[in-house]
C-alpha cells in the first residue's frame, strides 16, 4: 500500500507540474507547491515577498484606504505587512482582497504582529510579562495562553507572531529581561515549546492558528555590561549547550518557521550576518522550512553600527548570502528591493540566495492554509476575542507567576477583618502591564483588587513615592517666543546635528513628546535632530529642579548656560537644581536628536513633594499597609539598561518611614527584573513578587494576599544582592568561585525559590537506569507530602550533574520539573524521565554526545535546597545526530 500511495503521489506532481497554476492544488505537499510556484514568479515578484510594509502605508488617517492599498500592492503582491492590526474583518479582508486580486499570481499576503505577552492591540487579553509566567512553571498553562494569543491573532488575521523571546536571562540590568522566562534553558524552552505549540504551531492551518517567530536569534540577552545590542563575548559551545538550544527545541518539537535575528554580534560576528548561524545551524543542522526576518534595523546596523558591511547594498548582499530572508524597515521598500534585484542582474548575488529566502515564506503560507482560506470573519471576532474563558486564563496564569519571598505569619490576610488598610506607593492605583503593551490596554489595579477581595475593609490610598521622580511637564502657559507669544519656536532638521536649514518650522506649546515613526511629514523616521527657543516666565517662585526626558540625547541651556546635558544618550530624567523667580524672563534653549528607534522629548521641572508625608500619616491611622513599589517601562523596556539593582528613586526612603511606625506592612513588587531588595526582605512582615502581572494583576495579588489563592510561583531567576555580583545564575561552572571582602556568595534569593501558605517534605528519592535496548532511559521518583493544613501546590525540580566529562559541565542543572496539586496531609510520588536530550554535552570534538561515567540526581524545593541526592552511572556512550 505505502509503494501505490506513492506512485499516487508521484502522478499527481506530474500533473500538477504541466500546469502553471499546479500550485493551487492543495493535496500536493507544501515543499511541491512551493516549488510549482517558484518557477513562475519573476525576479521582482520573488523580491516583493522578501519586503515588509508598514501598516500605515495602508491607512489614511488611521483609516484603510483602498487607493492607498492598491498603490502599495501594485501588480506584484505584498509579501508581509506589520503594524496592520486590523480593527475589523472587513479591514483585513479589503486589504487581503487587493493583494490577491490585483497582483498577477494572487499570492496572499502575511500579517507579522507584536504577541509578547497578548496580541498587540486594543481589546485583546493582556497577560503577565514573560518573566512573570515563567515564574508559574506550569506547562499546561502556558499551552493555554499561547492557545488564547493565538487564537484572538489568527481570528484578527494575523498570521505569524514575532515572539516569544527564547534568550536567557543571565543579565538583569538589561531592560528586555521582563521579555524572558528564565535564566534557565531547560525551563525557557519547555515554557517556549508550550506557548508556540498552544499559539498553533502543530496546526497552523487552524482558522485559530498561527505561526510563532522567536527572536532574537540568537544570545542577544548576554550582551556586555547589560547594554542592549552591545556584543556578546561567548563562545560556540556555551552558545550551543545554554542559548541556542531554546530556538532548536521551538522548530523541532513546536513548529515555529519563523526566527528574527539579533541586532548583536556573537564572537565577531554581527547576528543579522551570520552564515553560522542563519544557515549552518538553523538550516543545515536543524532543518528549518521557514524564513528569517531581521529585528528592525537590524541589517541596516551591519552598514552604519558594526562597519561589519562597506555600504547599504553590501550590508543587504551579505545578509541575504548569510540567510536573512525578510527586511524589518531597514531600507525604504524600494531602495531593498531594487537593491536585491541590482545585486542579482549584476552577478554579485546569485539568484539562488533569492530563491531560499522566498521559498521559507512561501513554505509558510502555504502551511498555514493562506491560498485555500485567505479570509477572516467577523463572528469569530464577536465569539472569541477577549471572551470570558481568556480573561480566567489572564487571572490563572498572573496568580500562579506570584512569587511569596517572605512570610512572618502575616499572610494571608483574613478577608473582612481589618478596618482599615493604607495602601501606599507608585503602583497601588494603576495596573502597570509593561512593555510590548497596546497604548489604550488596561488592566485591574491593586486598589481594585484589594476593594473585590475584601469588600468591608476601608482601603485608602497614597502614591507616597516615585518610580522616576521626573517632576511635571512645563506648563504651556509659562512658555513663549518673540514678544509673548506662547509656546516655544521649533525647527527640526534632517540630521542629527542641528545643521544647516531646518526641515520643518513651527510653534509648539509645550514640549512633550513621544513619536513611535516620523514626527511630522517630512521629517525623518531616524536620524534627525530639533531645537526649542524662546523663555520661561512664571507667575510664582518655583523652587526644585529643571531636566529633561528623552530618547535619544538632550541639552537644556538657560540664559545661554548649558544647565542639563544628556546628549550621550537615553535617559528617563536628567536634572539639575534650578529656581525660577516669579515675573522674571529666562531665556531657554532646549536641544534634541534621535538615532534610531521611537523618540521622546520632554522639557520637565518640579517642585518640592509631599508624598512621604501623606503615606506615613495614612498609615499611622491604619490598621497595617500594603506598600506596592517597584518598576515601569520608563525603567524596565527597550533600552532601558540600569546601572544598579535596587528600588528608584524614593521608593525604598518611604518603606524605611512605614516602617519605623512600628505597625505590620507587606511590600508587593510589580517588576521586569529582578531587584536586589536587601533591606526590604529583612525587615518587611511579608514580600511579595508580583511582576508585571498582566490585565488580572490587581486581582491576582489581591487573591494571593488575602489566601484565596495559595502562592505557588517560585523565581524563574537568582537575585543578586548587588550589581557585584553579577552573573549570578544558579548553575555556574566548578571553578566560579565568589569571594568578596565586603559581599558573600549566595544570592539574595536562589533560582527555584518561592514560600507557600503550605509546607512540603520530600522522601524517598529513587533513580533508575534501563541501558538494554542500545539506548537508555533514566527514571527518577520523589515523594512529596503536604505537612500543612492547607491545599497547594508544589513544583518539584530535578538538578542533574555530570559528575566527570571530557569538557566542564555545571555544578547542577534543572533537567526537569511538575508542578502539581498536593492536597492537606496528602503524599503524592512524582516521576520523570530522563533520555539523550536532557544528558547530553558539546564534547571537545564538537560533537553532540552523551558520555559514560557517574552522574548525580538532586532534588528539593530550590536550586539551593538540594538535600535529596542520588548518583547512577551510564556504562555506555551515545552520540547524537548534530
Amino acid at each position: 500500500m505505502k509503494r501505490i500511495a506513492q506512485v499516487f503521489l508521484v502522478a499527481l506532481v506530474v500533473s500538477a507540474c504541466g500546469s502553471k497554476e499546479g500550485w493551487k492544488d492543495a493535496s500536493l505537499p507544501e515543499e511541491t507547491r512551493v516549488e510549482l510556484l517558484l518557477k513562475e514568479m519573476t525576479l521582482q515578484e520573488k523580491v516583493r515577498q522578501m519586503n515588509m510594509t508598514r501598516g500605515d502605508y495602508l491607512k489614511v488617517e488611521g483609516e484603510i484606504n483602498e487607493d492607498k492599498v492598491a498603490e502599495q500592492v501594485g501588480d506584484l503582491g505584498l509579501g508581509s505587512i506589520h503594524d496592520f492590526y486590523p480593527k475589523t474583518a472587513d479591514e483585513y479582508n479589503t486589504v487581503q482582497r487587493i493583494t490577491m486580486e490585483n497582483s498577477r499570481l494572487g499570492i496572499p499576503v502575511m500579517l507579522m504582529e507584536e504577541m509578547l505577552h497578548g496580541y498587540l492591540t486594543e481589546g485583546a487579553t493582556v497577560f503577565p510579562m514573560p518573566i512573570a509566567m515563567g515564574a508559574s512553571w506550569n506547562k499546561e498553562l502556558m499551552n493555554k495562553v499561547g492557545k488564547v494569543i493565538g487564537t484572538e491573532a489568527r481570528i484578527n488575521g494575523a498570521h505569524v507572531a514575532l515572539g516569544p523571546t527564547l534568550g536567557i536571562a543571565r543579565e538583569p540590568r538589561w531592560g528586555r529581561v521582563a521579555e524572558l522566562f528564565s535564566e534557565d534553558t531547560y525551563l525557557t524552552s519547555e515554557m517556549g515549546v508550550q506557548m508556540i505549540q498552544g499559539m498553533g504551531g502543530l496546526e497552523p492551518k487552524s482558522p485559530f492558528s498561527m505561526i510563532a517567530g522567536p527572536k532574537h536569534y540568537a544570545v542577544h540577552s548576554a550582551p556586555i555590561s547589560g547594554s542592549n545590542a552591545s556584543p556578546v563575548l561567548l563562545g560556540e559551545r556555551t552558545a550551543r549547550m545554554d542559548f541556542l538550544p531554546t530556538f532548536e527545541r521551538a522548530i523541532k518539537e513546536a513548529g515555529a518557521l519563523n526566527v528574527m535575528s539579533a541586532y548583536s554580534e556573537l564572537d565577531g560576528i554581527p547576528c543579522t550576518g551570520n552564515e553560522w548561524l542563519l544557515t549552518d545551524v538553523l538550516r543545515n543542522e536543524w532543518g528549518f522550512k521557514g524564513y528569517t526576518v531581521s529585528d528592525l534595523g537590524a541589517m541596516r546596523f551591519l552598514w552604519n553600527v558594526h562597519h561589519f558591511a562597506e555600504t547599504p547594498q553590501d550590508a543587504i548582499r551579505k545578509a541575504t548570502q548569510a540567510g536573512m530572508d525578510m527586511q524589518f524597515y531597514d531600507f525604504t521598500d524600494s531602495t531593498y528591493q531594487a537593491t536585491l534585484i541590482d545585486l542579482v542582474q549584476t552577478g554579485k548575488l546569485e539568484e539562488k540566495y533569492i530563491d531560499r529566502a522566498v521559498k521559507g515564506i512561501l513554505y509558510t503560507k502555504f502551511s498555514l492554509g493562506l491560498f485555500e482560506e485567505p479570509f477572516i470573519t467577523q463572528e469569530r471576532i464577536d465569539e472569541y476575542y477577549h471572551c470570558d474563558d481568556h480573561i480566567q486564563t489572564a487571572l490563572n496564569i498572573a496568580e500562579e507567576g506570584i512569587v511569596l519571598l517572605e512570610n512572618d505569619g502575616t499572610l494571608p490576610l483574613t478577608p473582612n477583618k481589618y478596618k482599615q488598610i493604607a495602601v501606599l506607593g507608585p503602583l497601588a492605583n494603576y495596573a502597570e502591564l509593561g512593555g510590548y503593551t497596546a497604548s489604550g490596554a488596561e488592566g485591574v489595579s491593586l486598589m481594585d483588587g484589594l476593594n473585590a477581595a475584601s469588600p468591608k475593609t476601608q482601603f485608602v490610598y497614597e502614591q507616597g513615592a516615585t518610580i522616576v521622580g521626573r517632576g511635571t511637564v512645563i506648563d504651556s502657559k509659562y512658555l513663549f517666543h518673540g514678544n509673548g507669544k506662547k509656546g516655544l519656536k521649533a525647527s527640526f532638521f534632517n540630521n542629527m546635528e542641528l545643521k544647516g536649514e531646518p526641515a520643518l518650522t513651527r510653534v509648539d506649546e509645550e514640549v512633550d513628546f513621544e513619536w513611535p515613526w516620523n514626527p511630522y511629514p517630512g521629517i525623518e523616521d531616524d536620524f534627525f535632530s530639533a531645537r526649542w527657543e524662546g523663555y520661561i516666565k512664571t507667575d510664582v517662585d518655583v523652587n526644585g529642579w529643571v531636566g529633561t526626558s528623552s530618547d535619544d540625547g538632550s541639552r537644556l541651556y538657560i540664559n545661554d548656560e548649558l544647565v542639563v546635558d544628556a546628549w550621550k544618550g537615553t535617559t528617563p530624567i536628567t536634572k539639575a537644581k534650578y529656581d525660577f523667580k516669579k515675573g522674571v524672563k529666562y531665556n531657554v534653549r532646549y536641544e534634541f536628536f534621535d538615532n534610531q528607534w521611537h523618540a521622546t522629548a520632554s522639557l520637565r521641572w518640579s517642585k518640592k513633594d509631599e508624598g512621604i508625608a501623606r503615606a506615613v500619616r495614612l498609615a499611622r491611622q491604619s490598621d497595617l499597609a500594603i506598600i506596592t513599589v517597584g518598576e515601569n517601562t520608563k525603567t524596565v523596556n527597550e533600552n532601558r539598561d540600569v546601572a544598579t539593582l535596587g528600588l528608584s528613586s524614593d521608593q525604598e526612603e518611604l518603606i524605611k518611614e512605614v516602617h519605623k511606625l512600628g505597625k505590620p506592612y507587606i511590600v508587593v513588587l510589580q517588576n521586569g527584573r529582578p531587584l536586589s531588595t536587601n533591606w526590604v526582605s529583612e525587615n518587611a512582615n511579608a514580600l511579595v513578587e508580583a511582576w508585571f502581572a498582566g490585565e488580572q494583576g490587581g486581582n491576582a495579588i489581591a487573591n494571593v494576599l488575602f489566601g484565596k489563592t495559595n502562592p505557588s510561583g517560585r523565581m524563574p531567576v537568582s537575585v543578586a544582592k548587588s550589581v557585584g555580583q553579577l552573573p549570578i545564575y544558579y548553575n555556574q561552572k566548578p571553578t566560579t568561585i565568589y569571594r568578596y571582602v565586603d559581599e558573600d556568595d549566595q544570592p539574595l534569593y536562589p533560582f527555584g525559590y518561592g514560600l507557600s501558605y503550605s509546607s512540603f517534605e520530600y522522601n524517598n528519592l529513587k533513580v533508575a537506569v534501563d541501558e538494554s535496548t542500545g539506548d537508555f532511559k533514566v527514571n527518577v521518583s520523589v515523594d512529596v507530602t503536604n505537612t500543612s493544613k492547607v491545599d497547594g501546590k508544589e513544583v518539584v525540580q530535578i538538578y542533574v550533574r555530570d559528575l566527570k566529562s571530557s569538557v566542564t559541565n555545571p555544578i547542577k542543572s534543572l533537567k526537569a520539573f511538575d508542578k502539581q496539586m498536593v492536597k492537606a496531609g496528602e503524599t503524592k510520588t512524582f516521576t520523570f524521565t530522563l533520555g539523550k536530550q536532557d544528558l547530553r554535552l558539546w564534547n571537545a570534538d564538537k560533537k553532540w554526545a552523551v558520555e559514560a561515567g557517574e552522574f548525580r540526581v538532586m532534588t528539593g524545593s530550590n536550586s539551593n535546597d538540594l538535600s535529596l541526592r542520588e548518583e547512577f552511572t551510564l556504562q555506555n556512550s551515545y552520540q547524537l545526530e548534530n
